[in-house]
Parts: structure tokens; sequence; C-alpha cells
């Protein structure tokens, strides 16, 4: 039996062993590995009163799916197990409603994760230019290790000494090299990171014995990985080698501990110069529960359907009701496309030159792929065949619609899905239209779709 639980500290070590087992089922959560979740649980800008509402599901005790934040509300990790893929939908709504924002949720997608990208995109999640990168690199023999002069190398046990790694992180990370100002806001914390292992973390010190670089991995034997989290070099000291001396000497410390490759969720050139490929690209796909097209705001009141050439959502603006269109990329094994907006732009007018009802297009969004058209708000022809209705009285109309396209060399795409009727009126809320072909015609093809 599936139980649900909102996060308690107690469940630290279950979720780690849940993100293990995760990644190591597929790469499709890469990114979101058990070392992140240990390396932003603790982070300082980790609001920690929200981390109650992360969600966890177990299975006799064990997780087989969460819902988990990184340090903030607005971004969240979803995943769930092979076996258990059915919670997906429920876990991603939960997502959605306990872990928003004022601006919504965004959650990042493997680009060959099509099941779970499809779900999101049918609870309302839009696609947007935001990014993950995971690189990798190999640790088959020790990496070169090379300083310069007046310059040394340690490891270093950043949760005895607190202070300092966080005094070089403020300075690496540009957050200023005023001291007084950093010991104002530093607050000292009795965080520990379970897993942390000094021997992975190395620290670079000039000759006044200063911290000026360092770099961590973090590595766990059930593992074959090793993940780097943090990097950073003080501004003053930068272009030196600091940091390639400190990243090699933490993966050649990883490799004695047993990993055999490193991953970083990073396409920074430095890493790639280092000897890290691209292995993994992830695309952040947001849910707002409004979508602004040409300047006009949209709320998306619920997903419609999925279609060859895009997904269908009923949107409202001024208490007008739209159907928003999202083109989508996705292959068709039996269908090729070409350019989806400009094909949407062009049917939409020979169609209307046919005089076949179709519902009017209010707004197209070329370079985004939206098209905004008129919602004919009725009866789907497949739904009433579903249901076992007879549809029998719109067969007329059907056929006027199939002898209209044809007197212009055309097929309409007979499906039912395709047919909404209002009023006693039949529409076709399609756009899709090709060139007169037989074996897709009414008669030969369209008919036996609505008769089955």
């Amino acid at each position: 039996m599936i139980r649900f639980e909102h996060y308690h500290p107690s469940n630290y070590q279950q979720v780690c062993d849940f993100l293990i087992e995760l990644n190591r089922e597929s790469p499709y959560h890469a990114n979101w590995n058990w070392a992140r979740f240990e390396w932003m649980h603790e982070h300082p800008l980790t609001q920690k009163e929200l981390l109650s509402e992360m969600g966890l599901w177990f299975e006799d005790g064990r997780i087989v799916g969460a819902a988990l934040i990184d340090m903030f509300f607005g971004e969240a990790f979803v995943g769930v197990l092979p076996e258990h893929q059915a919670l997906y939908p429920e876990i991603l709504n939960y997502a959605y409603d306990h872990l928003k924002d004022d601006q919504g949720l965004g959650v990042a997608f493997h680009d060959h994760n099509r099941v779970e990208t499809e779900e999101a995109i049918r609870q309302g999640f839009f696609k947007e230019e935001a990014e993950e990168t995971v690189c990798e690199i190999e640790l088959k023999e020790d990496y070169p290790v090379t300083l310069p002069e007046g310059f040394t190398m340690e490891t270093f046990d950043a949760q005895e000494n607190p202070q300092e790694i966080e005094w070089l992180f403020w300075q690496g990370f540009d957050h200023g090299e005023d001291k007084q100002e950093f010991l104002k806001q530093y607050k000292k914390t009795d965080a520990k990171r379970p897993h942390f292992d000094p021997f992975l973390c190395i620290l670079v010190r000039d000759k006044e014995g200063q911290a000026v670089a360092s770099a961590s991995t973090w590595y766990d034997k059930r593992t074959d990985y090793a993940y780097v989290e943090p990097v950073c070099v003080i501004p003053g000291c930068r272009k030196l080698g600091l940091g390639k001396a400190a990243v090699y000497e933490a993966l050649n410390h990883a490799r004695q501990r047993g990993a055999s490759r490193a991953i970083v969720v990073s396409d920074q050139d430095f890493y790639q110069r280092l000897g890290f490929t691209k292995k993994h690209h992830f695309s952040f796909y947001w849910k707002k529960g409004e979508r602004i097209v040409n300047g006009v705001t949209y709320k998306v009141e619920k997903f419609l359907g999925k279609g060859k050439g895009g997904y269908s959502y009923l949107v409202k603006a001024d208490g007008q009701e739209y159907v928003l269109k999202q083109i989508h990329h996705e292959p068709c094994n039996y269908y090729q496309f070409g350019n989806k907006i400009e094909a949407e732009r062009n049917d939409y007018q020979r169609l209307l030159d046919t005089g076949i009802r179709i519902p009017k297009i209010v707004d197209i969004d070329t370079e985004n792929e939206v098209i905004i058209k008129e919602y004919i708000e009725g009866d789907v022809i497949a739904d009433l065949l579903k249901e076992k209705r007879s549809v029998a009285e719109y067969i007329p109309q059907l056929q006027e619609m199939a002898d209209l396209a044809k007197s212009k060399g055309l097929n309409i795409d007979y499906y039912p899905t395709n047919f909404v009727c209002k009023d006693g009126l039949l529409y076709y809320i399609d756009y899709e239209c090709n060139a007169y072909m037989e074996e897709w015609s009414l008669e030969k093809w369209g008919l036996k779709q609505w008769l089955k």
C-alpha cells in the first residue's frame, strides 16, 4: 500500500537512498542526485521552514516517489521509481499545489524523458528557455595536478572550519571582498552533512596561508559516480590554474575512493576545458497558471488534448474562452512535418477558402509557436462515439465538408477527435489538410473511423 507523508528531517537518509536508487535505474534524473540533495539541504540560503512541504510517497517503509525543492519554492524535483510510474501525475500535481511560488513552478526534464514531459504538458506546464546540462568525465587514471609557485594544496574538513570555507565561498561566488560585511551576515550553524568526506574536499592556500580556491566531490560506494560541488576561486587568483588543480585533485581523490566517473551540473567552458563532455540535457517546463501571447495574458483553465502537431489548452482572457495550441516537435512515425507554425497558418487559409466550418484564428505567436483560436464549446464526436451515442445526424454535414475539401483538391483529417458539434452544427476544429488522395478520402478511410 502506498502512503503519503510530508518530509521530516528523520527522512533525510531515506531520501538519499531513494535518489541513489532512482539514478541507478536511468539517467533521466542525473541532474538531481543524493549529493545535490545533501549539498543544498544544509546550504545557508536554504529556507529550512519550507522543507516540511516536500512530499514523500512510501511503500513498505521505502520511498518510491518524491517532490522536493532545492532551496526555495518555485522550482522542484519530481521523481518516481519506474515500477511506480503511475504515481507520477499525482506527485507532479502535488508539487505544483504545494511547492510553487508567486510565479508558479518550474521542473527540469531530461530531453529523452517523454513520459514525464508529456504528463507535465498535460498538466499545463510549458517549455521555456531555461536549461540544465550534466557534463561527465571518466576517472580511468589520475589527472595531472600542478600549482604555481607559492601555493599549496590540502584536504580540508569544511564542517570543522565552516567560517573559513564560507568566507572563501563569499569571495569566490562574487559577493564581494569586504570581510566585515561578510561577518555581519555570517551565521554559524551546527548543521552537518552526514556523508561529507574531508578527503574529497580540496583547499588551495596562498603563501600567506589564506584560502583562495577549493573544489569538492561527493561519493557514495553504492554508485559509480562522484558529484562535483562546489568549485570556486577568489577573484584576485583567477586564471592561474588553481581551479583546475583543485578539481583534478578532488577527482583523483574520488577515484581513490572508488568512483569511475564524475558528473557536474554545468556546461561552463571551464569544465569542458578540463575534459568534461556534455552528457545529458534538461529543459525547464513552467506552470504559471497563465500564458502571455503577444502581450495578452491568458489564464490556463484546463488541458484539452494532444495532437500530432501540438498540445491544446482551454484558456480565458477578458472573460472570453479560447483554445491555446502549443506546437510540439515530437516525432510521428506515420507523418512528416515541415515548419509546423507556417503549415498551421497556410492550412487555415486553405480551409477558409473551402467554406468548411472551422474555429477562427485569433492570434499567432510565431517565435514561441503558439496559436490562439476560437473555442467551439460542444460535444466532441470521439466522446459521443465512446459513449455509444449516435452521430448519424452529423454524417451529411461531414459529407458536405468532404465535398468542399475535394473541390479544392484537399483531404481533411476525418478522425473523430477533430470534430465538435454545437447547436446542431458540425465544426472541423483541426486545421490539418493535405493534397487529395483517394485512399485517405471520407469514403475510403474517414467513415470507417466514425462507424467503428
